[in-house]
């Protein structure tokens, strides 16, 4: 039985388990791709996340395009600002960089990582149950064991659904799909995060290395039509500026996407059990943080896992108030403006507030790229102890319990 069991090997299951293996725990990782592979995302790292990449020491081999400002577009107006420099003096940037290098990168390092196992097309099913306590994942019709287990899988996370976690209502509403150009040799080259608030819609465009860009829309279900192609298209059109960028650009993915962006579970925890990353909630990516997100909750739940392993559930509902707290003004915001883009008239006074204001608009930069946040403090607890303390229970396939499991966490 391992220590750790993870199902997911994106951004938040890799990190996880490259930093569980550093620790000294054994982890096993189940993805159900094999990598590496296509995933449609924004494709921006905002600072939060950039700092954690430098933590691990995986941001030279991670690359990507350095970005120091953002810049919004509507209603005949701009506004832009760069990122507060950090208490070292250090400017935050974004980091631009096609997801499936992100991805293979991280996997590649947990996979070097001693102690730690990746299994690739390995589908989970779901959680194992035993006893009132997950004990582990579901892989091919068998159970693997581990004395802590984690969801990382994604917005359709199987493991949250076996757990009766899943929640569903408006959010479903708001709908993405990026496709990906190379920019036309001699055109002038984005060198900020665009994004333009349209009516009805988002185009959020993220220079990447190498001359390419990545497309975003974002809108409600219903505006993209039955052609999403065809819905960019018209809306790249009333961007004058972003239209020349695109002029004589050669198209290199086909739009792909338009699924739901956001979720949330009922809660982010069961015995046994802890969700991480989109498993456990995904904000609208109006304002690019799921990456981050993934990296710093991930951070934060390796440094209890040795306490968790050899305490229980305790350690486990603590991070779970931790990651709430931590997130929780980037939510507001996200909310805040969802709320504004949807109602032009606000959104237009609240791009002539952030010209007017430039710390105002800095400020909310600083929350939207998660400036502020820090490295977790590390528990004490011996990895030895942590490792003793996995507890063996016979496995079981049973589905009855995880009514029970939910009500015993709450709703969060």
């Amino acid at each position: 039985m391992a220590d750790v069991v993870i199902a997911g090997g994106g951004p938040a299951g890799a990190t996880l388990a490259l930093l569980c293996g550093r620790a000294g725990l054994s982890v096993e990782l189940y993805e159900a791709k094999k990598f590496p592979r296509e995933k449609p995302c924004g494709e921006g790292i905002m600072p939060a996340g950039v700092a954690v990449l430098e933590r691990l020491g995986l941001r030279a081999a991670v690359g990507g395009r350095a970005l120091a400002s953002v810049r919004y577009h509507g209603f005949d107006m701009t506004a832009e600002s760069g990122f507060a420099p950090r208490p070292d003096g250090t400017l935050p940037v974004v980091l631009g960089q096609r997801r499936w290098v992100l991805d293979q990168t991280l996997l590649e390092a947990a996979r070097a990582t001693p102690g730690v196992r990746v299994f690739e097309e390995s589908p989970v099913e779901g959680a194992a149950i035993a006893g009132g306590r997950v004990i582990g994942l579901r892989v091919g019709g068998e159970v693997r064991r581990g004395g802590l287990t984690v969801g990382a899988d994604g917005l359709d996370s199987p493991v949250r659904r076996s757990l009766g976690l899943d929640r569903r209502g408006r959010e479903d509403r708001r709908v993405g799909v990026r496709t990906h150009y190379r920019l036309a040799a001699g055109r002038t080259d984005p060198s900020r995060l665009e994004i333009f608030v349209g009516r009805g819609y988002e185009l959020y465009a993220a220079p990447l290395p190498d001359g390419e860009l990545l497309l975003a829309a974002l809108a409600d279900r219903h505006a993209f039509g039955p052609s999403a192609r065809d819905s960019m298209e018209r809306w790249i059109r009333e961007q004058p500026l972003l239209r020349d960028w695109l002029d004589g650009a050669t198209p290199l993915t086909k739009p792909a996407g338009r699924a739901p962006v956001t979720r949330r579970a009922r809660a982010g925890w069961a015995p046994g059990v802890v969700l991480l990353g989109d498993a456990a909630r995904a904000t609208d990516p109006l304002t690019a943080g799921g990456i981050a997100h993934a990296l710093v909750t991930a951070e934060r739940l390796a440094a209890i896992v040795p306490r968790a392993l050899a305490e229980g559930n305790a350690p486990l509902a603590r991070f779970d108030r931790d990651r709430r707290r931590v997130l929780r003004a980037h939510e507001w915001l996200t909310r805040a403006l969802v709320f504004l883009v949807e109602r032009p008239r606000l959104a237009r006074a609240t791009m002539r507030a952030m010209r007017a204001a430039p710390r105002l608009m800095r400020a909310l930069l600083g929350i939207g790229g998660g400036v502020s946040i820090g490295p977790p403090v590390q528990p004490r607890a011996s990895v030895r102890a942590a490792s003793s303390a996995a507890i063996a229970l016979p496995a079981s396939r049973a589905t009855d319990q995880n009514a029970r499991l939910s009500q015993r966490v709450g709703s969060a």
